[in-house]
């Protein structure tokens, strides 16, 4: 056996070391195309053909059962516009119009619900329900007072909580019907902007808070404001929703609240926040202009306009993809439908742009990362393959 080896290796020495040569170059360049690819795919500037191309989006809504979406656009020349686009069929249902009935520039807030619904307001003490092309408006009664409508979530049970303008400041109400409870007692220095249901029995609203003595080191006449979370507990009855827990932090602003497939995330200027299913939170090292979550409970932290890199919040875990571009537009507004994430707001040079994520693509066969790390150890397996087979035959030989 060791003769029959030593003849092999000295009548096939320059031809396994070619091949050797040959294997490693092929190393080499796969090695550096790998690396070429190695950026996220799935984003594109979308071209804009939809009803509310030309228009700023002000606010946006897509179905999750259909593809349809309700949006608030702007345009100089024409004014405010609420529609609802129903792609399926190339119909339009108008909601609000400039040259009818010119309430969109009143619209507090549009928000999906967990039927798929799409709820707004315009007029104290009422919410508007978009069902399809059917309109509903519910007035709430004003036995515990007159509020303005600016947010509103909704748990698994239906239960429905309001954040709500009470005079300067700003509070939470919970709903029985159509009888709202008292206002929640109000949080000094805060002003609540958002609120998203996290389980039974608990909420989350995201607000700034401001001191009134610029003791935390601002100027007294204009103090900075500073993002705060609230911890709310409210289990759908007549009793008045309870701010269970307050915290503040000194940097930057939140401006997203999104649920997660693990809890919910916060998105803010310098840092976000996750908070867990057992409603513990953690900061993240995750900075965005805003925070999308996809139909797959991701949450998707894109930063401001020429941002090279996108972040998302996946299965407790938070990954960082390398853009083959920078971030094309300063994003507004954002929603979710399908496989897709869009982000509406203006280009470089002030136009309305759409900028969008196939939320499947990044990790396909069809991604170029993926296609060549396939070939790679297709090529590789098959001319390992080839030498073993070679000298396999040629020991037969001696």
């Amino acid at each position: 056996m060791a003769s029959r080896l030593k003849a092999l290796l000295e009548e096939e020495s320059e031809h396994q070391w070619l091949a050797i040569g040959v294997f490693f170059v092929f190393i080499l360049v796969g090695a550096f195309a790998i690396g070429g690819t190695e950026h996220f795919v799935g984003d594109r500037l979308t071209p804009i053909t939809a009803q509310h191309a030309g228009a700023m989006v002000m606010d946006i809504e897509y179905s999750n059962t259909n593809d349809s979406y309700t949006a608030l656009v702007y345009a100089p020349s024409v004014g405010y516009q609420m529609f609802t686009e129903h792609p399926s069929d190339n119909s339009v249902s108008a909601i609000y119009s400039a040259d009818d009935v010119d309430e969109g520039r009143n619209v507090s807030f549009l928000k999906s619900m967990q039927d798929g619904h799409v709820m707004l307001s315009i007029e104290n003490n009422e919410l508007v329900e978009l069902t399809s092309r059917t309109k509903t408006t519910y007035v709430y009664s004003e036995e515990n007072g007159s509020f303005a409508i600016y947010d509103a979530a909704e748990d698994d049970s239906g239960n429905l909580l309001f954040l709500t303008k009470e005079g300067q400041g700003t509070s939470f109400r919970g709903t029985n019907g159509l009888y709202p409870t008292a206002p929640m007692s109000m949080t000094s220095g805060i002003q609540w902007l958002h609120v998203e249901a996290h389980s039974p029995g608990l909420w989350i609203g995201i607000g700034t808070h401001t001191t009134t003595s610029g003791a935390d080191g601002s100027s007294p006449a204009s103090p900075d404001p500073t993002p705060a979370v609230g911890w709310i507990t409210w289990d759908g009855d007549h009793q008045t929703p309870v701010m269970n827990r307050v915290k503040t932090f000194p940097d930057g602003l939140f401006h997203s609240i999104q649920p997660a497939s693990d809890g919910i995330i916060i998105g803010g200027t310098h840092s976000s926040i996750h908070v867990d299913a057992a409603g513990d939170y953690q900061e993240i090292d995750a900075p965005c202009a805003i925070a999308m979550a996809d139909q797959e409970g991701t949450v998707w932290l894109i930063g401001e306009a020429g941002s090279t890199t996108i972040t998302q919040w996946t299965g407790g875990e938070l990954r960082t993809h390398l853009l083959s571009k920078p971030v094309p537009i300063s994003v507004s507004v954002a929603g979710s439908q399908g496989d897709f994430v869009h982000f509406h707001g203006m280009n470089a040079i002030g136009e309305p742009s759409q900028w969008s994520i196939d939320i499947q693509a990044n990790g396909s066969i069809e991604n170029g990362r993926g296609f060549l790390n396939l070939l790679f150890l297709m090529a590789g397996t098959f001319l390992m393959a080839s030498m073993a087979k070679s000298a396999f035959n040629k020991m037969r030989e001696f």
